[in-house]
């Protein structure tokens, strides 16, 4: 007996001293320290039910879960208030607001600006997170006649686009407005792992291993050489300016917000091993669609912004000089709890300085 509790205490000691060792040369070889790769994992088939088209699939109301909880608006987080109740803030995106691959709501960036609202005394106030993975633009614009406008944002941000251009990227010549993901497509977002990968994915060794035996993902691939990509950045516009401006004439107050990648226009030599450690295949999704993305959120700010006379809320340069960038992210796209709060953080402190808070009852 006392052998085996040696020779237990060995190998435990060995495997400390393999983790320790793996967490240095992690630091050496990315220039970051290591965190948990562990992502939740949602239940899509659950929470999506299919409806006809133009929308083609939705969130379910009232849909509970330990993992995701979807409103009577089919928006992710928690009931709103009845109406009138409180004034809304309502920000319509993709899959990075919605919070794709966290492993706790409670991290979400909308529940972390709720906390801020609270703490500093905007106690009328409440968030509503109508990010959404599986949108495009024209699905958004459905969603927001069908539900969304009738919640009645006092505030709206908006951030979408990404789906429609990596849509039309990956769809070639058979893409048209409004095209959505297959249904089959929808289903294989939902990934699930055996207990001990959801284990071992807390650990450095098990990361550096699973990379060295496994060859890099391919990313998307597109079917064709064709890129409709005019024709795709006008239906983007297009459904912006219908969505801001009838919130507008609601009297809502309305802003455009980027999202906030690990990924550049240009990538500096010094992040390269970095966002290695993020996305091994960070770089063909960077060359492919997310930099025709980060064009977009230029044309936001160059164009459609100034035009309808809206601001622009630049959240991709916060993240660019935030000091720990790069511990923000699941992948080049989604963030972890890190990345949560920098977002969250930064929505509060632009809302205050454009002063649309002060409608709300401050005491």
């Amino acid at each position: 007996m006392i052998t085996a509790l040696w020779v237990l205490g060995i190998i435990i000691t060995l495997l400390v001293l393999v983790e320790i060792g793996c967490h240095i040369y992690y630091q050496h070889r990315f220039g970051m320290p290591f965190h948990s790769k562990a992502i939740g994992e949602y239940p899509y088939s659950q929470f999506v039910e299919q409806v006809d088209p133009p929308l083609f699939y939705r969130f379910k109301k009232r849909f509970r879960s330990p993992l995701v909880t979807i409103n009577r608006f089919r928006c992710r987080g928690k009931e709103p208030a009845p109406d009138g109740e409180k004034k809304r803030i309502m920000l319509i995106g993709e899959s990075y607001y919605f919070g794709t691959k966290l492993r706790k709501e409670e991290s979400l960036w909308s529940f972390r600006l709720e906390h801020l609202l609270k703490i500093h005394g905007y106690t009328n106030w409440e968030v509503i997170n109508a990010g959404n993975p599986m949108y495009n633009t024209v699905q958004h614009k459905i969603l927001w006649e069908k539900e969304l406008r009738g919640a009645k944002p006092d505030i709206l941000l908006v951030c979408f686009g990404g789906n429609d251009i990596t849509q039309a990227w990956m769809m070639g010549s058979e893409w048209e407005p409004g095209a959505p993901w297959p249904w089959k497509f929808i289903l294989a977002l939902e990934r699930k792992s055996p207990w001990w990968n959801k284990v071992l994915s807390h650990f450095c060794f098990y990361f550096l291993l699973r990379r060295k035996a496994m060859t890099s993902r391919q990313g998307f691939t597109p079917r064709d050489d064709t890129l409709k990509l005019e024709q795709c950045v006008e239906t983007i516009h297009e459904n912006l300016r219908a969505i801001a401006g009838e919130a507008k004439r609601q009297g809502a107050k309305v802003g455009v917000i980027t999202g906030g990648f690990a990924v550049d226009s240009v990538i500096r030599p010094e992040n390269r091993k970095r966002l290695d450690a993020i996305q091994s295949n960070w770089e063909s999704h960077s060359k492919g669609n997310m930099s025709l993305v980060l064009d977009l959120f230029r044309s936001f700010r160059e164009e459609v912004c100034p035009a309808m006379g809206i601001p622009f809320l630049d959240l991709q340069s916060i993240f660019q000089a935030y000091p720990r960038r790069f511990e923000c992210y699941f992948d080049v796209g989604h963030w972890n709890a890190r990345g949560m709060r920098v977002a969250g953080d930064f929505i509060f402190r632009e809302l205050v300085r454009l002063g649309w808070l002060d409608a709300g009852e401050r005491p």
